[in-house]
C-alpha cells in the first residue's frame, strides 16, 4: 500500500509506526533532536540512558531517565506538544570522587504549524521552549529556545527521507552563573519501510555550539502494533566535543 504523506488517523496503514527523525538527543528533553512534519495525537513514555566512560582520564558518567511526552493534532497541520523527564539519574565517578544524583528534570513544550505540502512533500516550522523545571544543575533553573524547519518526502512505498535545520539557544537563572550558550542543528535522515509494521531509521545530526559540538549517527528500529508504536534506538558521537560513548533509548507511543 502507498503510505501517505500525513495519515489523518491511526486506521491509516502504518499510521502508529514513530515519524521523522529519532527522538534521542544530547542536549535537555528532545531539545536538538529536530520534530517530524506532521500533525499527530499521542501519548507515551521512555526511556534514555547515557555512558561516558574515559579510562585514561580516570573519568565515568552514567546518566539516564524515564520520559513522558505528548502531542495534540490542534489542526490537521498544528501540533501541539510536550516532552518531560519525571525523573533522571546520574552516577559519575573520576580519579577522587564519586556521586550519584536523582533529580526532576526538564520539561519542553512546542508546536508545528504545517507551512506547505505536495503529494509526496512537506514542510513545516516547529519550535520549542525549554521550561525551568529541571534540579539536576544545584542554584541553577535552565530555560531555552529552540526554532527549525522540518520538511519529510515519501520518496516511494518503501522509502521516506526527512530533514531539520534549528537553531538553539539556553541560558541559566539562578546564583550561579548563567553560561547563556547558542547553538544550531542539521539533521538528515531516511527511513525504510520494507513492511506497514517495521521500519529501519538512519539519521546523520550535527549540532555546533550549544553545551557540547558533535557529528553523530543515530539508528533505530521502529515497530507497530495496532496503534502502538515503539522506536529502540542508538547514536554516538564521532566528531566534536561531545564525550558520549554511547546514547541509547526506548520509547513507547500510542496514536489517538
Amino acid at each position: 500500500v502507498e503510505p501517505l504523506l500525513c495519515p489523518a488517523s491511526a486506521s491509516e496503514a502504518g499510521a502508529a509506526l514513530p515519524d521523522g527523525p529519532v527522538a534521542l538527543g544530547f542536549a535537555e528533553a528532545d531539545m536538538a533532536t529536530g520534530r517530524r512534519v506532521c500533525a499527530r495525537t499521542e501519548v507515551g513514555f521512555g526511556g534514555r540512558l547515557g555512558a561516558i566512560i574515559d579510562t585514561p582520564a580516570f573519568y565515568g558518567d552514567i546518566a539516564g531517565g524515564a520520559v513522558l511526552f505528548a502531542s495534540y493534532a490542534l489542526q490537521p497541520k498544528l501540533e501541539l506538544f510536550a516532552t518531560l523527564e519525571p525523573a533522571t539519574f546520574t552516577f559519575t565517578q573520576n580519579a577522587t570522587l564519586k556521586q550519584t544524583q536523582l533529580a526532576f528534570g526538564n520539561l519542553t513544550a512546542g508546536a508545528t504549524r504545517g507551512l506547505y505540502q505536495t503529494e509526496r512533500f512537506a514542510g513545516a516550522l516547529s519550535g520549542r521552549v525549554l521550561l525551568p523545571t529541571s534540579f539536576e544543575v544545584p542554584n541553577s533553573r535552565v530555560v531555552g529556545l529552540e526554532v527549525g524547519h522540518a520538511s519529510k518526502w515519501v520518496a516511494s512505498s518503501w522509502l521516506r527521507v526527512h530533514t531539520y535545520l534549528g537553531a538553539d539557544v539556553t541560558t541559566g537563572l539562578g546564583a550561579g552563573p548563567a553560561l547563556t550558550r547558542a547553538g544550531g542543528t542539521l539533521l538528515a535522515g531516511a527511513e525504510l519501510l520494507p513492511t506497514s509494521w517495521f521500519a529501519l531509521v538512519v539519521d546523520v545530526t550535527g549540532h555546533l555550539g550549544g553545551t557540547s559540538s558533535y557529528l553523530a549517527p543515530t539508528a533505530a528500529l521502529r515497530f507497530r502494533a495496532s496503534q502502538l508504536g515503539i522506536e529502540l534506538g542508538g547514536t554516538l558521537p564521532v566528531a566534536g566535543t561531545d564525550r558520549h560513548d554511547l546514547i541509547a533509548g526506548l520509547r513507547l507511543s500510542w496514536m489517538i
